[in-house]
């Protein structure tokens, strides 16, 4: 509500939703989410309203619990909060981001604040990321980017960010390949890129799959994958081959048997740094596993790719469709051909 005050228009504050989606403190006496507001400048702790979904460990969270954090925010949306700043652990807030991202279609920011800064809160470096990411769910420049993630007074987009030393103040996250988005920059929040945003899924998806990572190692995994393969919960499959999308030989009979069932497999890269491509041609080469039927997963690491490829499944989306989205294409339309 707009009020007069002497004569002046005074404008409504901004609601920001300081949500508690995890632990952020490993020190007992600073366990009370109330202290963070104290941390603030007053102007911002008057924008900020707490609000305490989970205090447990993020680590104890699933994909099923994160997506109805999702929702959550959702309904925050719909209360008239103009952004959210999600706090949690560390361990897991990636993959939490991330999917979040894919299914986050509003203007209104939300913020990931990376607290966790040496294990605990209270560290000047944790303070700096709930300073920024405050300012930042506060700019005009943070409308329609997504989800992003508040690390070492930077920001990142959650498509392509990754915990890379979760104890470091400066870099426990980075985005290789793009770099921040935005900084803190003289007590100023500073956009200078737009992160990607995803294709976004034509319907809503509910009751998540079970999808199971298989890790490629040195002559490893083949039992461990034909446990998997006569798993009746099993809904999906991620492999993590080597290199360019490798796996040993000895995979390829558990493969075609979790195929067989039209169970959809995915095969991405264990590398760091890696796009799943053609190499050469032999038994449990890229090449062979997507003539099998495996699906490219393209750029994504496994993590990522488990999540979208959970997510396309619980949409109804085709072989065809799911092929296109774990490659980033759009699959916006409700058509035959992308969902059943």
């Amino acid at each position: 509500m707009i009020v007069k005050d002497g004569g002046v228009i005074l404008l409504p504050l901004p609601r920001l939703a300081l949500v508690i989606a995890g632990n952020f403190s490993a020190d007992e006496e600073n366990a009370d989410p109330g202290i963070l507001l104290g941390y603030l400048p007053e102007e911002l702790a008057r924008c900020c309203e707490i609000k305490e979904w989970s205090c447990q460990p993020s680590t104890h969270y699933s994909m099923p619990m994160t997506l109805a954090m999702e929702e959550m925010f959702e309904s925050l949306i719909a209360e008239g909060y103009t952004g959210i700043i999600t706090v949690c652990g560390s361990g897991v807030m990636e993959e939490m981001a991330y999917l979040v991202n894919l299914l986050w279609q509003h203007p209104e920011p939300v913020i990931f604040a990376n607290l966790m800064v040496q294990g605990r809160a209270g560290l000047k470096e944790g303070l700096v990321n709930l300073h920024c990411s405050v300012l930042a769910a506060l700019s005009p420049e943070a409308r329609d980017k997504g989800v992003l993630l508040c690390s070492s007074g930077e920001l990142f987009g959650a498509d392509d960010v990754t915990l890379v030393d979760p104890g470091s103040p400066d870099s426990a996250f980075q985005s290789l390949e793009k770099g921040s988005v935005g900084k803190m920059l003289n007590g100023e929040i500073k956009f200078f890129s737009e992160p990607k945003r995803p294709p976004f899924l034509a319907r809503r998806p509910k009751d998540l799959p079970y999808v199971e990572i298989m890790w490629a190692s040195l002559g490893g995994g083949e039992s461990l994958l034909s446990l998997l393969a006569s798993n009746r919960e099993l809904g999906g499959l991620v492999l993590a081959g080597f290199g360019a999308g490798n796996v040993p030989p000895s995979w390829v009979p558990p493969i075609r048997n979790i195929l067989r069932r039209r169970i959809p497999v995915a095969i991405t890269s264990r590398c760091f740094q890696c796009h799943v491509h053609k190499t050469n041609d032999f038994e449990g080469s890229f090449e062979k596993l997507t003539e099998m039927g495996v699906m490219s997963g393209g750029k994504l690491n496994p993590f990522k790719a488990r999540i979208r490829l959970s997510l396309g499944i619980s949409a109804g989306l085709t072989d065809s469709g799911l092929s296109l989205y774990m490659l980033n294409q759009p699959v916006c339309d409700d058509i035959n051909t992308l969902y059943k």
